[in-house]
C-alpha cells in the first residue's frame, strides 16, 4: 500500500475511536470540568490572557489548552462535544507525527504500527478521557522532535525544519510550562552527545530560532506578570519548581511511587508493551543501522531517558507517563520491521521476539478467557445488589489520585457495569488470541489489525462505562436543572469541597458557593481583591438562605439535612446528592 493510503486508513481508525468518544460525554468534576469551564469563559469573554474559573483567576497552568478549548467552543457552540474535540484533534496529530517518523525510518508497516501503538493503548485513551494539557503538550514535544530529525537528518541544515523545532517547542512551553523547554533541549542534546555530532549545534539557526522562541513564547507571559500581580512567582516557582520538588502549596495530589509510575507505563502501554523487550535488538545494535533509522532509535531512546529521568526525581502523576508513549511507539514500530534493518542475524532475532510478544499476549487472552468461563457464575453473585451490603459514601472532599472515583462507586453502579465490563474482557480475551493465531501462521499485519479492532472496542466498551458512571462522577443532572431555574441573584452553594460539584459551572451561568469545604483549585485566585468570597461560613451560609433571593444548597443527602436549614424544600435528587432551595417554587427561565 501507498504511504498516503496507509496514513488515511491509521488516521480512519483513530478518528472513529477518539471523534466517536468525544460525542455525548459528560463533563467530570474536579479537573476536567475546571478547564472545560476555563475555556468556555474565555470563549464568553473575550480575555485570552488571564484564565478565570468561578469568578476567580486561574494562573495555574498556560494558556494553550484553554485558546485551543475556547476556540472549539465559538466554532461548535458551547457543548461537550466542543469541550473534547480538540484532544481528539491532539491525539489523531501525534498518530500522525508518529507515522511519519516510523514510516520515513523503516517503512510504512512500521509508521502504521507505531501510530497504533500511540494511539490505541490504554494510557492515551484513559487520560485523554478529561481535558487536561498533557496531550497538547506531548503533540508540540513530538512535532518538535520530528522537526529535529528532518533537520539533523539532511545536510543541507534546511532552517524550516530547525524553525519548526523553535516554533514546537515554544507551543509545548505555551502548553505545559518549562518542561516544554527542559524536554526537547535535554532530548536533543543527549542525542547529539551519543551521536557524536554536538558540533551540528553550530548550524541549527540558533539565533533566529531563539528569536522566534521568544516572539511566540513569551508575550503571553509578560501580559499576564503585567495583569495579574504575583504570577511570576506562583506560576514559575510555586506551579512548577516547588510541584517538581513536591513542595506546591496547596498540596491537592499524592504523588505515586516510582516503581509503581515504571510499572504503570507497561499497563498503559497494553497491548503494545508485550513487544518492548523486541525494541532491544535496534538499542544494542543501532551503531550498524542506516542513517535515519539509528538516529530514529536514538532520538527515542533518549527521550525516553530524558522523561523517566525527570519523573524519577519530580513528584508523579499517573498522567505524567503520556510524554513516554510516543517514542516507546516508534521503537515498538521499528521492532516490527520488516526491512533489513540490522542484518539477517539480528533481524532473525528481531522478529524472534516480536513473535513472543504475540505469544505472550495469546497466553494472556487465553487466561483472561477462562477466568471469564470459570468466574461467570461468582461474578454473577459478586456483582449482583445482594451481595454488595455496604453503601459507597458521597464524597465531601476532593480526590488526590486519578483513578480513585473507580473505587468509590456505589453498588447500583458496579451492578449496572457488569454487562460492558464482560463485554471488554471477552473482546480483549478474543482479538488477542485471534492475534496470536494470525501471528503464528504468519500473518502479521493482519495481527496487527486484529490488535487495533480488538482496542477500538475496548475503547468503545471503556466510553460506554463512563456513561453509567456519569450521575456519580459528574454533577451535570444538577447543573443542567440549576440552568434552567437560575435568575440572576440567585446563590447556589455546594456542600464540601468545590471539586466535587464544580461540573455545574460548565453547565450553568453562576457562581458556585462552598460550605463545609475547600476550593484548593482556586486558592491562590482567591486572594485577588476582585475575586469573590466563594468560602461560606455557617453564619453566611444562614444569611443567604434567610435573606430575600433564592439560594439553592448541593451536597449529600445526610449531610445537607444535618444542617438543619428551614424553609427547605427539595429540587432534585440523584445518586445520592440532594438540591435544596430556601424558597417554594421553581420556575424556569
Amino acid at each position: 500500500m501507498s504511504r498516503r493510503f496507509t496514513l488515511l486508513l491509521l488516521v480512519a481508525l483513530i478518528a472513529a475511536v477518539y471523534v466517536y468518544t468525544a460525542t455525548s460525554r459528560v463533563i467530570l468534576d474536579d479537573g476536567d470540568a475546571l478547564y472545560s469551564h476555563i475555556g468556555q469563559q474565555m470563549a464568553k469573554t473575550g480575555d485570552w490572557v488571564t484564565p478565570y474559573a468561578n469568578g476567580v483567576r486561574f494562573l495555574d497552568k498556560p494558556p494553550m489548552m484553554f485558546w485551543f478549548l475556547a476556540s472549539a467552543y465559538r466554532a461548535f457552540g458551547y457543548n461537550e462535544f466542543a469541550a473534547r474535540f480538540p484532544s481528539a484533534l491532539a491525539v489523531l496529530g501525534i498518530t500522525v507525527l508518529v507515522f511519519l517518523i516510523g514510516a520515513r525510518a523503516a517503512g510504512n508497516s512500521a509508521g502504521f504500527i507505531a501510530g497504533s501503538a500511540v494511539a490505541l493503548c490504554i494510557g492515551t485513551f484513559l487520560f485523554t478521557r478529561m481535558a487536561f494539557p498533557d496531550v497538547f503538550f506531548v503533540f508540540f514535544l513530538t512535532l518538535s522532535m520530528y522537526g529535529f530529525l528532518e533537520w539533523y537528518l539532511d545536510d543541507r541544515n534546511p532552517p524550516a525544519n530547525a524553525l519548526l523545532f523553535y516554533a514546537a517547542t515554544a507551543a509545548a512551553v505555551l502548553s505545559k510550562g518549562l518542561i516544554g523547554l527542559a524536554f526537547p533541549s535535554a532530548i536533543v542534546v543527549l542525542f547529539l552527545i551519543w551521536d557524536r555530532n554536538l558540533h551540528r549545534l553550530k548550524h541549527f539557526h540558533m539565533a533566529k530560532g531563539s528569536l522566534l522562541f521568544l516572539v511566540l513564547s513569551t508575550p503571553w507571559h509578560i501580559l499576564a506578570a503585567r495583569r495579574n500581580p504575583g504570577f511570576l512567582w506562583y506560576y514559575f516557582i510555586n506551579e512548577q519548581v516547588y510541584r517538581f520538588l513536591g513542595k506546591r502549596q496547596p498540596l491537592d495530589y499524592a504523588s505515586i511511587s516510582l516503581p509503581i509510575f515504571w510499572a504503570l507505563v507497561l499497563v498503559w502501554l497494553f497491548p503494545w508493551s508485550a513487544f518492548l523487550p523486541a525494541i532491544r535488538h535496534g538499542l544494542r545494535n543501532s551503531g550498524t543501522q542506516q542513517a535515519r533509522v539509528r538516529c530514529t532509535v536514538r532520538i527515542c531512546a533518549c527521550w525516553t531517558l530524558v522523561v523517566l529521568v525527570f519523573f524519577s526525581f519530580s513528584s508523579r502523576i499517573e498522567h505524567y507517563a503520556m510524554p513516554i508513549f510516543p517514542p516507546l511507539a516508534l521503537l515498538i514500530g521499528l521492532a516490527f520491521s520488516q526491512e533489513n534493518l540490522l542484518g539477517p542475524a539480528y533481524d532473525s532475532r528481531r522478529q524472534r521476539s516480536v513473535a513472543h510478544g504475540f505469544v505472550f499476549l495469546g497466553v494472556f487472552g487465553m487466561v483472561l478467557a477462562l477466568l471469564l468461563i470459570v468466574s461467570e457464575v461468582w461474578l454473577g453473585g459478586w456483582f449482583s445488589s445482594q451481595s454488595l451490603s455496604h453503601t459507597a459514601a458521597v464524597r465531601l472532599h476532593a480526590y488526590q489520585y486519578y483513578f480513585a472515583p473507580l473505587f468509590d462507586l456505589p453498588p447500583d453502579v458496579i451492578v449496572a457495569l457488569k454487562s460492558p465490563f464482560l463485554r471488554a474482557c471477552a473482546t480483549l480475551a478474543a482479538g488477542l488470541l485471534g492475534a496470536w493465531w494470525l501471528d503464528r501462521r504468519n500473518l502479521r499485519m493482519r495481527a496487527v489489525i486484529a490488535l487495533n479492532l480488538t482496542m477500538a472496542l475496548f475503547c468503545i466498551f471503556a466510553f460506554r462505562s463512563l456513561a453509567i458512571c456519569e450521575g456519580v462522577l459528574s454533577s451535570r443532572q444538577f447543573g443542567q436543572r440549576l440552568n434552567q431555574l437560575y435568575h440572576p441573584g440567585d446563590s447556589a452553594v455546594v456542600l464540601g469541597d468545590y471539586e466535587t460539584a464544580n461540573s455545574i459551572n460548565f453547565y450553568a451561568p453562576l457562581t458556585l458557593y462552598v460550605h463545609g469545604g475547600t476550593a484548593a483549585l482556586l486558592q491562590w485566585g482567591m486572594r485577588y481583591p476582585d475575586a469573590p468570597r466563594l468560602i461560606l461560613p455557617r453564619a453566611a451560609l444562614d444569611e443567604k438562605w434567610h435573606g430575600t433571593q433564592r439560594t439553592f444548597l448541593l451536597g449529600p443527602e445526610d449531610k445537607v439535612n444535618a444542617l438543619g436549614l428551614q424553609p427547605a424544600y427539595p429540587v432534585m435528587r440523584s445518586a445520592g446528592r440532594i438540591l435544596l432551595c430556601n424558597q417554594q417554587g421553581f420556575s424556569s427561565r
